[in-house]
């Protein structure tokens, strides 16, 4: 499948873009500033502004998908999604894109923790109305703005991400957090971004993703 990847500089959108080579997929990864990127002769790079529509829509045209790693590099005020995900809906819209894969978080809605026992679910309130009070307002929005919309969308909810080895023994739950499950690793996450391509069970649905061992 030909798809694009947004976000692809960050930690999860360099391995979304190696795996989707790896199963055979034709990616296009756009950026800002293509430094760090893999280099790979089946990885096209499209080098742009994303709050540009017009470049925007230049860079979907053609793809069947798109999916985004796009959030938040620190804890400090970004509206990085707020801003990017209308320009990236306006384009699938205007290209007759409709399949979109983002990368969200576990806290954004009220029940993620009702699997969770209740000294992490206050501890993870804390965090979220203290330190990473910025990020998930940004989170919210891009929430608001799939859910508005009328795209084929899946958000991949996942707690903390860790830079660890690929696992394949994940859990993935429709309605919150598994328990316990309060980490898990990036390669893990993109490998569930990149099979919600073809499985039918997530479409526009938020499933929680998290570490297969407690």
């Amino acid at each position: 499948m030909k798809i694009i990847v947004f976000g692809a500089t960050g930690g999860t959108g360099k391995l979304i873009l190696t795996q989707a080579v790896a199963k055979g997929h034709t990616v296009t990864a756009f950026v800002r500033n293509p430094d760090g990127l893999p280099v790979h002769p089946q990885i096209h790079v499209v080098q742009g502004d994303l709050f540009d529509p017009a470049v925007v829509v230049d860079a979907i045209r053609g793809h069947r998908a798109v999916l985004s790693a796009l959030g938040a590099r620190d804890l400090k005020k970004s509206n990085v999604l707020a801003q990017a995900i209308p320009n990236i809906l306006q384009a699938m819209d205007q290209e007759y894109v409709t399949r979109i894969i983002v990368l969200g978080a576990a806290g954004v809605r009220p029940d993620y923790g009702k699997y969770q026992n209740a000294l992490t679910t206050m501890a993870f309130w804390v965090a979220k109305k203290t330190m990473l009070r910025h990020p998930f307002v940004d989170q919210t929005a891009q929430e608001r703005l799939l859910a508005a919309s009328g795209a084929d969308y899946t958000i991949v909810r996942a707690p903390r991400l860790l830079d660890g080895p690929f696992t394949g023994t994940y859990r993935v739950l429709p309605d919150a957090l598994p328990p316990g499950a309060l980490r898990i690793s990036r390669a893990d996450v993109a490998d569930f971004m990149l099979q919600q391509l073809t499985d039918p069970r997530f479409h526009r649905q938020g499933p929680y993703i998290g570490a297969g061992e407690v």
